[in-house]
């Protein structure tokens, strides 16, 4: 029976900020490629055949970068939202295009699931609507749930400390039967986490939820950025010669003598490492440059920037096109698109978006 998916892309990843003012987030790069493939890859697996995607902030910019970036070539809707119209609300305004019981998945979120044994637990039990689950250790900025016996019993959104009754979140991917979005109201922003699923406990509509496996990570900061390329890098990476840890290499790599790679790192086509370097943790993404002698730690450097030689950059997001001078220090940072920093400059905890450079 073939299965159409939703996938939610429309948020403007505020919390990723300054990042997504120049990149939409479903389409920030995660181990070589956009947030939202892993997702559209997970529904592809379990069987769906084609998939909706809701956009509204930088549409333009997020179908190109779509298309540009699919794989198995499904076919692939586009509905986009003039208005915010919520979670639920942005995909009630697709429902005449949805199969009788359909996938939806978050485009901004990276997951990286198996998703067909969530089907058939939906389809085995009869439920309405069916939950995702996974385990994370801090749940203080995610929706928690209570089950029993597969059942959710409780929500609760963006707990406190003393409010935290599970580790067991919402991982935004649902099993949702086509009659469940009447309830949806069309004249209003509307939500599955705060609206929706609350109004269905009260009226006693069963909601399933399972624990599913595979990698989720909330890639809302630009420190978890950095753990989802580590994360997925360490995930479908293999052993490169004598490097230590897991790597993914692209074409045409250039690694000089007495450079140091430290996995799980990402080094993308064309990227060029000086003799001496030091890599670490990090993704490196395509024609990047590294200096020699140059240390990159547990960061991310966008395509095309460069590094001078000596320098460091720890802990931080370069974003595309900006060039580091020689003997530098960034630490903790996130500097924006195509920007030059002079040699000798020193950069700590600081996030530098595109509008405050020019403003400089």
């Amino acid at each position: 029976m073939s299965m159409k998916g939703v996938i939610m892309a429309g948020g403007k990843g505020t919390r990723l900020r300054p990042i997504t003012y120049s990149i939409p987030k479903p389409l920030v790069p995660i181990a070589g490629k956009p947030c939202i493939n892993y997702v559209l890859e997970s529904f592809h697996r379990a069987g769906v055949d084609s998939s909706i995607i809701t956009t509204g902030y930088k549409f333009e910019s997020l179908i190109k970068g779509v298309l540009e970036n699919q794989i198995h070539k499904e076919r692939t809707l586009f509905s986009v939202e003039r208005e915010p119209a919520g979670t639920a609300g942005s995909i009630k305004l697709a429902v005449e295009f949805l199969s009788d019981t359909f996938l939806v998945g978050s485009g901004d979120v990276l997951s990286d699931f198996e998703l067909r044994d969530l089907i058939a637990f939906h389809r085995k039990n009869g439920f309405k609507i069916s939950i995702a689950l996974t385990t994370v250790e801090d749940p203080s900025q995610l929706g928690i749930v209570e089950t029993d016996k597969g059942r959710i019993v409780k929500f609760l959104e963006k707990p406190s400390k003393g409010e935290t009754f599970s580790n067991l979140v919402n991982a935004g991917i649902y099993v949702v039967e086509k009659d469940v979005m009447e309830l949806v109201p069309d004249d209003q922003p509307y939500d599955f986490a705060r609206q929706l699923f609350p109004h269905l406990l009260e009226e006693g509509m069963p909601i399933g939820g399972l624990e599913v496996n595979g990698t989720w990570v909330d890639t809302g900061r630009p420190p978890d950025l950095i753990k989802a390329n580590q994360k997925m890098t360490e995930k479908y990476g293999k052993s490169i010669g004598s490097y230590p840890g897991r790597m993914i290499m692209g074409r045409e790599v250039k690694v000089e003598d007495e450079v140091r790679l430290t996995g799980p790192t990402y080094l993308g086509s064309r990227s060029v490492y000086r003799r001496g370097a030091t890599v670490t943790a990090s993704a490196v993404y395509d024609s990047a440059t590294v200096g020699s002698k140059a240390e990159i730690i547990n960061s991310v450097l966008m395509h095309e920037s460069s590094v001078g030689d000596s320098s460091i950059v720890e802990s931080s997001v370069i974003m595309h096109g900006t060039v580091i001078g020689n003997n530098c220090e960034i630490r903790k940072s996130v500097l924006p698109p195509g920007i030059k920093i002079e040699d000798n400059s020193r950069i700590y905890n600081v996030s530098l978006s595109p509008t405050a450079t020019e403003e400089e």
